[in-house]
């Protein structure tokens, strides 16, 4: 699993020649590391059978929840404990990461923490082997505090871009809070007092916030570990109705209000089906009064399914290696449909393609009988399934249609617990996909007839449509909407 090893560190960022990056805040949710809790109803014999081998909590559980999650026992003792809070966790995170903003670093250190004398030499010798997996040098990141200073950073190629978000709205402690109070002044708080601002938060997570449904998420192995059935493909309570318009800085009429600070962006990935529909219906209020809304899709795939209804009407039919009729996509309701994409295009929001096997659509028989498939192929066919959908869309006029190319961009979810697409493992390879994009798109161009590529005439237009793909798009939606 890709979270046994770094996939995109400020050093591969910096090695790829990766200049913008979306840093993704995230506390854990302690559901990660709590034990399921056996009780009648759905799945009743795998909870007991699963309670009884593991326990709920002790030695034998913490020792495979180690195991699964790649984090340190002593670190699973804390998440675990009453110590932790989301909230707290939540503005070290930011703390740790402005530290170094702004700075030239002429060569990064390496640390292996609590390491022995051995494990330390093996670091070094393997650096020494690899320097562009260890080393950066001469390297700067900077978190941009205004607008000006981030058109400034997107410009100078001598520093990263990092732009910050939020993963999941439990950050805000929504677990422990006495009253929804306390929440809305979190969210004042951020917006008025923190040193840099957060771009877009991604509402949902894996587990209940107390706000809003999230959609299933976790696959295999997972379920053994975790229960996340509480709300999930639940749709919005009156609270998180109330944070979602303060988050968006408007008021109970649907309207901009300036006393709510500026606009955090709402990411609907790991929102339910049934949130995201009415998440929608806000931003069509919105749209009507001349307030375009965009909508962000940050690290997901194309569902193959025509409406989130259908979505709604499919939930329990998602097993693990569930597909659309085609077999070719993940039809969990985590992944966005042709009604989705709609509302993407229409708002001029930003669809990010996960880099995530599975989400992409990935199957156990893929991997035997088809692997091949399990590369620029399946990347390929989620983005050109986007597109095609936005086409195909009769509720999309003709001059919103092609707009879906400058919808998308690329959305790893790295660093998350994923496997990611063969070939593609850390970002160091961003160079090597692109190229192989490029090869995808100019072999399917030269097939007649096909209406969405139509305006790709050459393989300059290819590979300026890659160049859009991997960096303009994502450059200029952000000039657009940071602090906005």
């Amino acid at each position: 699993m890709g979270a046994s090893y770094s996939q995109i560190d400020l050093v591969k960022c910096w090695n790829s020649n990766l200049r913008l990056t979306f840093n993704s805040l995230y506390p854990l949710e302690r559901q990660f590391v709590k034990g399921i809790d056996p009780k009648i109803g759905k799945d009743k014999w795998f909870r007991f059978l699963t309670s009884a081998i593991l326990g709920s909590k002790g030695i034998r559980r913490d020792l495979l929840q180690t195991a699964y999650m790649r984090i340190p026992d002593k670190v699973v003792d804390y998440f675990q404990s009453d110590d932790y809070d989301y909230w707290e966790s939540l503005q070290r995170e930011r703390d740790f990461v402005m530290m170094d903003s702004g700075k030239r670093i002429r060569r990064n250190e390496i640390h292996v923490p609590q390491a022995l004398l051995r494990e330390e030499r093996l670091a070094r010798k393997l650096a020494n082997q690899h320097p562009r997996l260890y080393y950066a040098e001469n390297a700067s990141y900077r978190i941009p505090k205004s607008r000006k200073e981030l058109q400034k950073s997107l410009e100078d190629d001598q520093e990263i871009t990092m732009v910050l978000t939020i993963e999941g709205a439990h950050a805000l402690g929504t677990d422990r809070v006495q009253s929804i109070e306390e929440i809305s002044q979190r969210v004042k708080e951020i917006k008025e007092n923190w040193e840099a601002p957060i771009f877009f938060i991604t509402y949902a997570h894996h587990f209940d916030n107390h706000l809003c449904g999230h959609a299933h998420s976790i696959p295999g192995m997972g379920k053994i570990l975790m229960d996340q059935s509480e709300r999930m493909n639940a749709g919005f309570n009156n609270d998180g109705r109330r944070i979602l318009k303060e988050l968006l800085g408007i008021n109970g009429d649907f309207e901009r209000d300036e006393s709510l600070g500026y606009r955090i962006l709402i990411d609907v990935k790991h929102m339910s089906a049934r949130s995201r529909k009415e998440f929608y219906s806000l931003v069509g209020k919105c749209l009507d009064k001349g307030d375009r809304i965009p909508i962000i899709a940050s690290h997901c795939g194309y569902s193959g399914i025509s409406s989130l209804d259908r979505h709604i009407e499919l939930e329990d039919c998602e097993v693990d290696d569930y597909t659309d009729e085609s077999g070719k996509f993940n039809a969990w309701n985590i992944n966005m449909c042709d009604e989705d994409i709609e509302w993407i295009v229409r708002t001029r929001g930003m669809f990010g393609i996960s880099f995530d096997q599975r989400i992409l659509g990935i199957t156990k028989n893929d991997l035997k009988n088809n692997p091949k498939r399990n590369g620029i192929q399946l990347i390929w066919e989620n983005i050109e399934a986007i597109i095609k959908s936005a086409y195909a869309n009769p509720n999309l006029s003709e001059e919103e249609k092609p707009l879906v190319w400058n919808c998308l961009t690329i959305g790893t979810d790295f660093e998350g617990l994923i496997d990611p697409v063969d070939y593609y493992p850390t970002a160091l390879e961003f160079g090597l996909f692109s190229n192989n994009l490029i090869f995808e798109i100019e072999q399917a161009r030269k097939k007649s007839g096909q209406k969405h590529l139509a305006h790709l005439k050459s393989r300059e237009d290819v590979e300026k449509a890659v160049e859009d793909f991997c960096f303009n798009n994502s450059k200029r939606f952000v000039a657009e909407n940071y602090l906005s």
